[in-house]
């Protein structure tokens, strides 16, 4: 028998209300389950409501190894079990926002999308800097100041973005919140005496044209943080060859070049840096 939009309707939100009453009601036992345990639960159950009850415990582990079993839910057969996986990884409060946000792009069933959405706005509220004892360098960015005659907004963006990705690849660094004030930093970093803290400041110079050549030169100021003394700077020149006339496409990938190995570069030397 084919389903009609409106069975199909019916059956999800049956679902979703099972669902609510399981967030309820997490055995005991599953709870004390071992994350990897209930990983494979996740990953390998027969029943959906053993997988999602699996989910809903790896929520409950507090434990940041239950994010990447949990990411991998959302991509669960079942609308239940993804729904379950996201609202785990809204209650968990430990990540995930990257992949709660790939799924959502391409997710179809609403009571998911639904869930998924409770989700990234449950870390949202919840984001701040996840440092603990495996953290090296702590990194807080200041807002790019502009030469290349382009919106600040956009450039500030465009910096911050690869940045960012720049040093969320680096193991053992985490970004400062945006709008982190000194107290706070301050306070969160006396409790972690091992790690380095630095203020960057990022410069971008206004693009340079000649003999067919595109060059952007980017800086970055080291400042401690969160007192801001001097402690030097990375400076970036970067050229593109074959540029016929100005080419605002091959700007922004210079750019976004420059400002990534800006980071690259200061993770080079950061054991010099008193």
């Amino acid at each position: 028998m084919v389903e009609s939009p409106a069975m199909g309707h019916r059956r999800a939100a049956a679902a979703l209300c099972w669902l609510l009453a399981a967030v309820l009601f997490v055995s005991h036992a599953a709870a004390q389950d071992s994350v990897a345990v209930l990983a494979k639960r996740l990953k390998a159950g027969d029943d959906f409501r053993v997988r999602t009850q699996a989910a809903l415990a790896l929520g409950a582990s507090k434990s940041k190894a239950a994010v990447e079993p949990l990411c991998a839910g959302l991509s669960d057969s079942n609308t239940t079990v993804r729904a379950a996986s996201a609202a785990a990884l809204g209650r968990l409060k430990l990540g995930g926002k990257e992949c709660l946000q790939r799924r959502l792009a391409k997710e179809s069933a609403a009571p998911v999308k639904a869930s998924i959405s409770k989700a990234i706005k449950s870390l949202a509220d919840a984001d701040g800097p996840n440092v603990d004892a495996s953290t090296t360098v702590y990194l807080a960015i200041a807002k790019t100041s502009n030469g290349t005659g382009r919106a600040d907004a956009d450039v500030d963006k465009l910096v911050r973005s690869a940045m960012t990705k720049a040093a969320r690849e680096l193991k053992g660094y985490v970004l400062a919140p945006v709008k982190e004030t000194p107290a706070q930093a301050k306070t969160l970093l006396a409790q972690f005496p091992q790690v380095k803290a630095f203020y960057l400041t990022p410069k971008v110079q206004k693009p340079e044209y000649k003999g067919g050549n595109l060059t952007v030169r980017f800086e970055i100021s080291i400042f401690t943080y969160p007192g801001r003394a001097l402690k030097g700077s990375v400076p970036i020149k970067l050229t593109q060859a074959d540029v016929s006339g100005e080419d605002a496409e091959a700007e922004e990938e210079l750019i976004r070049m420059a400002a990534g190995r800006a980071v690259e570069k200061l993770s080079e030397n950061v054991g010099r840096i008193e």
